[in-house]
């Protein structure tokens, strides 16, 4: 029981600390599993829904979100409406969201994005599913699973959930 509260005091502290200096708290509060906070982003080219390969990297950004989803992750697609949010209010200042699906039906993965309105987004497939070579790259053990990227290409920020993005993006982009 000591350890239980030692830590939930270290989380506070850790909340409490990242607050104040403006920094992600994922980094403070859960244990570092995946690609790591600062390092570079690895680089990804699939198509996109014409068929037609695209390199992330060669897009011009402030800051870029990468989301890892598939039509069939009810959560996946709930987290669309916050994305949309956030990219309407902040694209006029260089946010760009890419979509990587990984759908192995292309049908069902294009109704989605017609469904949930992030035709907007840059909307890659990688038919491999589960299996993909990104996702290791990534470090992705899950979907949903998002990552902010610095026009460095550093990834600042992962699984950003619900406003977290929209308030995150407030700092980074200020009026």
């Amino acid at each position: 029981m000591k350890k239980f509260i030692l830590l939930l005091c270290t989380i506070s502290f850790s909340i409490a600390t990242a607050d104040a200096q403006n920094i992600s708290v994922y980094s403070f509060v859960l244990p570092d599993e995946g690609i790591v906070i600062n390092s570079t982003a690895p680089d990804i080219i699939l198509p996109d829904v014409n068929g037609n390969k695209i390199d992330i990297n060669k897009s011009d950004y402030k800051y870029l979100l990468v989301n890892f989803w598939a039509s069939w992750s009810k959560t996946s697609r709930k987290a669309n409406p916050y994305f949309i949010k956030s990219f309407n209010q902040f694209q006029t200042k260089g946010f760009k969201i890419v979509s990587v699906s990984l759908d192995s039906d292309t049908n069902l993965w294009q109704q989605a994005i017609k469904e949930d309105g992030t035709s907007a987004f840059f909307q890659l497939n990688d038919r491999d599913g589960m299996k993909s070579a990104y996702l290791k790259d990534f470090e992705v053990d899950f979907i949903p699973a998002n990552f902010l990227i610095d026009n460095n290409g550093k990834i600042i920020a992962k699984n950003l959930r619900k406003d977290e993005l929209y308030k995150l993006l407030a700092t980074l982009l200020p009026n």
